[in-house]
């Protein structure tokens, strides 16, 4: 993408944050870039055995592999509980290339930390695909990992391409009926017009 990503600082990521770093995964064992739009920066969940600090967000890459389009469905989904907004004047060229955050509405977070309410997430995972791409990342493990602000593509023209279709041709003009010539010389028309006038008609047809 022409628009680089930015470094960003752990502490500063919120719900709505469009953020990529590296995490290695239990399960395969390997290390790889992930994007994901953070829902809860840390959330603390207390288990039987014991208690972890999560980041939970959708994921929207995994090594530069899309996981996630989001099309103009899922941000129809997604300002439900807030709005999309690029954050430099390279982003709001209109290309629907650059770096976005979702601006969570206050009423659906929970606070800076916690990130959105329960509702919130009920409202966005209407969307298959939004629930499919659903994540949680050990906080402490995900921090060991340089931080970013990724930029993503909205896929906001797909299956939209209507007034792309070629137009029906206009239907051919009418030619219009051939003027009449006028009737009579300078003396009849005087004669129309002294008896309008007669008859108490004030206007005066000048044809």
């Amino acid at each position: 993408m022409a628009i680089r990503k930015i470094p960003y600082n752990w502490e500063k990521v919120e719900a709505g944050d469009i953020i990529s770093f590296k995490y290695k995964t239990a399960a395969t064992g390997r290390t790889k870039n992930h994007t994901i739009m953070v829902l809860n920066p840390s959330l603390i969940t207390k288990g039987q055995k014991k208690t972890s600090t999560q980041l939970i967000g959708i994921k929207i890459e995994e090594s530069n592999k899309l996981q996630l389009e989001i099309t103009r469905k899922q941000i129809v989904l997604f300002e439900q509980i807030g709005k999309f907004v690029a954050l430099d004047e390279e982003s709001k060229s209109g290309r629907g290339i650059g770096l976005f955050r979702l601006n969570i509405d206050r009423n659906m977070i929970q606070n800076d930390i916690k990130g959105i309410k329960p509702r919130a997430y009920e409202l966005i995972s209407k969307g298959l695909g939004i629930a499919g791409q659903y994540r949680t990342y050990d906080y402490y493990k995900a921090r060991t990992s340089s931080v970013y602000l990724e930029p993503i593509k909205l896929y906001t023209q797909l299956r939209e391409e209507i007034d792309d279709k070629p137009k029906q041709p206009e239907p051919p003009k009418q030619p219009e009926p051939p003027k009449q010539p006028k009737k009579g010389g300078q003396l009849e028309r005087k004669e129309r017009v002294l008896t309008r006038i007669e008859k108490g008609r004030d206007n005066v047809d000048e044809n």
